[in-house]
């Protein structure tokens, strides 16, 4: 049964337009409310599978919390700040309190875990942490950036512990239970962070990403590149991770579908010809792939270009 309940932390659009939480449990969505366990500092965890394409959410800000997502399933756009942020299998996204933001696509099959952390106050409990103890991990967790790629294991874990202690009966162990896979879900996230600001960039590599950048079409294979950056396989896909937030061939696939939509907006190359001209090997292929990304084939998509509409 859905039941609308206010967070205490509010989600605006505009200017400090509420939008109610709605608790949920469902096999695509579930929405809990971690206050009515003990836990008033998480008035939102959700877990959501979308098996369709959804319309993006408006953006939005909220108000006296930070939000922390997991992806665990397809390939996400985020907007912070009017920036955005590709999200893929694996990564991490905070949005801090008050910044503007939302998920600008979310593609069929794409799964997410998030939850609202409310920002601490001096005086006042947080997850049974002291208060110098709050402040150290409340100043480390704002200083993270928005899209963190790497080690993100450990928050996978923490996330199915929340969901699986909350379905447990009420009582204090429970409590207890829940304010440890929070307080090791914000650790992990801090610490995958701290993991990738370690690692320099190998200028190798750095060169790969700008080619590919520049001229997705070309036909590269893995093995190339590793030849080209001279490292492993592994490392090789960890630097561009780091770099681009994908791995080569998504990054690759990212980057000829997003000069896709500027030939489409463009030029009236048919579609046939721009998927091979891009590299696919049919415009199957390619009108797939670009609707599970964007939502619309490439016709529907260039038909909503000003001036276009041709075939």
């Amino acid at each position: 049964m859905k039941t609308k309940k206010d967070s205490g932390c509010a989600r605006t659009k505009g200017k400090n337009e509420n939008l109610a939480v709605i608790c949920n449990d469902t096999p695509e969505c579930r929405i809990f409310d971690l206050s009515r366990s003990g836990l008033p500092e998480i008035p939102e965890i959700g877990s959501r599978h979308h098996k369709h394409v959804r319309t993006p959410i408006l953006p939005h800000r909220h108000t006296g919390c930070m939000e922390i997502g997991l992806c665990l399933r397809g390939a996400l756009t985020l907007m912070n700040q009017g920036v955005e942020y590709p999200v893929m299998p694996g990564d991490i996204y905070l949005n801090k309190p008050d910044e503007t933001h939302c998920l600008t696509t979310r593609p069929r099959d794409a799964s997410i875990n998030w939850l609202l952390l409310r920002v601490p106050l001096k005086g006042r409990p947080f997850l049974r942490l002291t208060y110098p103890q709050t402040r150290d991990l409340w100043q480390r967790l704002m200083s993270l950036p928005c899209h963190i790629t790497t080690r993100t294991n450990a928050v996978k874990q923490a996330f199915a512990d929340l969901f699986k202690y909350q379905a447990q009966p009420p009582g204090h162990y429970r409590t207890v239970c829940l304010t440890a896979a929070c307080i090791s879900l914000l650790i992990g996230v801090i610490e995958a962070a701290a993991h990738k600001s370690v690692i320099a960039h190998i200028p190798l590599v750095e060169k790969l990403v700008d080619m590919i950048r520049k001229e997705p079409e070309r036909n590269v294979h893995l093995d190339d590149l590793v030849r080209a950056a001279r490292i492993s396989p592994s490392l090789l896909n960890e630097q561009f991770k780091q770099i681009t937030g994908q791995p080569p061939i998504h990054f690759q696939l990212a980057c000829r579908l997003e000069k896709a939509k500027r030939l489409l907006a463009e030029t009236d190359t048919p579609i046939t010809q721009l998927a091979l001209d891009l590299g696919f090997c049919s415009s199957q292929h390619f009108s797939g792939h670009f609707k599970r990304t964007f939502g619309l084939t490439p016709s529907a998509w260039r038909k909503q270009q000003p001036g276009l509409g041709l075939d």
